[in-house]
């Protein structure tokens, strides 16, 4: 099983915009993960096609399991 944490943002123009982070820290509380998310936003750290992300719209846990099957 993969688990994946999603950091989902608007842009300053309302575009829907997800960050995917591959094997998060395990225990990370709620507030943590949010305040990550502002120090995102207020930094500037990412703009896509000349957006700056401006609002947090929710962070999830997202796993995923895979199973083979026989030929």
């Amino acid at each position: 099983m993969s688990k994946v944490l999603q950091l989902q943002f608007q842009t300053s123009k309302g575009t829907d915009y997800s960050i995917s982070i591959d094997a998060p820290k395990e225990g990370l509380s709620s507030k943590e993960v949010y305040d990550v998310m502002n120090t995102i936003i207020e930094k500037g750290v990412f703009e896509i096609k000349g957006e700056r992300l401006a609002e947090i719209d929710s962070a999830r846990y997202v796993e995923r399991t895979v199973t083979e099957l026989e030929a």
